[in-house]
């Protein structure tokens, strides 16, 4: 019996087919192509989906389904994804380009934050403000500033 290059998957084992058969007898072949034609269909289905999934389509959202069966294009995903956004399934996040609107955000918050004093961030500068709230405001103001540096002034259980 010849069996070199022959592999067998345990999720794919056909109950019609046998192994102890001599490998060219007739009914053996066919089921082995049989076989065959179901691991070559799962396989192009596998790669499908993974072709949409790196197109940034949900594989689990009913609306992509209908896009995803209907889809009959390129499998490449920028393909993919422009079919997904001209028929209206996905949104199309492009960066902003438009300088204009970039300055003018920057220009709000410059004139925002105008006349502000930089904080002191540095350890000695929190621990001073840290002494300065338990001296004037007890434990309350120093919980409070221990707080705005974001250190947990409580253990949750």
């Amino acid at each position: 019996m010849h069996n070199e290059g022959k592999i067998m998957s345990e999720n794919y084992e056909d109950d019609d087919f046998d192994s102890n058969e001599e490998d060219n007898s007739i009914p053996n072949l066919r089921k082995a192509a049989s076989r065959s034609k179901k691991l070559e269909a799962e396989n192009q289905a596998l790669k499908r989906q993974i072709a949409f999934s790196k197109a940034g389509i949900s594989l689990d959202d009913p609306k992509m389904k209908y896009f995803i069966k209907g889809y009959e294009g390129d499998m490449e995903s920028d393909n993919i994804k422009a079919a997904a956004i001209e028929a209206g399934f996905l949104v199309q996040t492009e960066p902003v380009t438009d300088t204009r609107s970039h300055s003018e955000g920057q220009q709000r918050v410059m004139a925002a934050s105008a006349g502000a004093i930089p904080e002191d961030v540095t350890e000695e500068a929190a621990l001073s403000r840290m002494e300065a709230a338990m001296e004037e405001g007890g434990m309350e103001a120093f919980l409070d500033v221990v707080q705005q540096y974001g250190i947990p002034t409580s253990i949750e259980q």
